[in-house]
């Protein structure tokens, strides 16, 4: 059984046809053709069926799919490694957070950090929590700055509080609803709300607020899927309201005239920071910097945010 079988495999599954992944592979149709049909006499059985809507994978199909998209990572991780070397990336601390906070605090982190640690690199992803905690457990990062999805312990990762956080409705100086002195359900009711991310523990954090208010119907035009930087821009042309946690407001908010409002939805919704951080490196000269920069500078943003209430 060769590799590249595999991830031929893979890649038809994922793309949903053979002429898809030849076109995305840039490999003759025949050729993927004749390496499936090797693939499933040595398996002894079909590996998928085809409909006018597609290929689907059976049972061992995906199984295979599954193991030809390891290989696929481990080329990658393979990749990154030489173009680390070819950068002369030979010390690095890799950091992921979430795309708010990473619009907010994540470039005077890395630019502090690299100043009192001159001889690291460091290298920066932006992901979702749930799927940034997935990658630190696949040694695809060292330190995670997110919130928690969940309230499991994982192995072999040191979690640690960095700041306390809540959620609330934000907008535009520019608004209707920003200048209102009297806000009352029907005027959540009849705006316009933006929305950053969709099946999200952060979005069930979301109605947990707005339904604690008797919010019970939204008309949300745009979701933003990993994008803070879209959605805020949007958010500061004055037609929309959209719930943020505050942190990462008080640092970003007054570059573009966004506004928290004064509004008491009954519930606090608590949505704190935490560092998830791999054992191994916890001793790391540029980790011990990292923590000591990121502790300093989310308290200055905590009390930041405590004032601006």
């Amino acid at each position: 059984m060769e590799a590249k079988h595999l991830i031929y495999l893979s890649t038809i599954l994922e793309k949903g046809s053979i002429s898809a992944a030849a076109e995305y592979l840039a490999v003759a149709q025949p050729t993927l053709t004749r390496a499936m049909a090797t693939l499933e006499m040595q398996a002894g059985t079909q590996l998928f069926s085809r409909s006018r809507y597609g290929v689907s994978g059976t049972p061992i199909g995906e199984a295979l799919a599954r193991e030809g998209k390891a290989i696929i990572r481990t080329m990658e991780i393979a990749k990154e490694q030489l173009s680390r070397y070819q950068l002369g990336l030979k010390k690095e601390l890799r950091i992921a957070a979430g795309p708010l906070i990473g619009l907010a605090v994540i470039p005077d982190i890395i630019e502090r950090v690299t100043a009192e640690a001159p001889n690291n690199a460091v290298t920066i992803r932006s992901a979702r929590p749930a799927v940034a905690l997935d990658e630190l457990l696949d040694d695809q990062h060292d330190v995670v700055i997110a919130p928690a999805p969940h309230d499991r312990p994982i192995s072999g990762v040191l979690r640690r509080q960095i700041a306390e956080d809540v959620i609330g409705v934000y907008c535009s100086e520019k608004h209707p609803l920003a200048k209102k002195k009297k806000l009352n359900i029907s005027d959540f009711e009849s705006a316009d709300w933006l929305t950053l991310g969709l099946a999200s523990p952060f979005e069930r954090q979301v109605l947990e607020l707005l339904l604690s208010g008797g919010i019970k119907h939204l008309r949300t035009k745009v979701a933003f899927k990993n994008d803070a930087a879209m959605l805020i821009k949007m958010l500061a042309r004055g037609r929309h309201l959209a719930v943020l946690p505050r942190l990462p407001l008080t640092a970003i908010g007054p570059d573009y005239g966004l506004v928290e409002l004064k509004v008491d939805l009954g519930a606090v919704v608590h949505r704190n920071l935490y560092l998830w951080t791999r054992e191994e490196v916890v001793d790391h000269p540029a980790y011990i910097t990292f923590l000591a920069v990121v502790t300093e500078i989310f308290a200055d943003l905590e009390r930041a945010s405590f004032q601006s209430r």
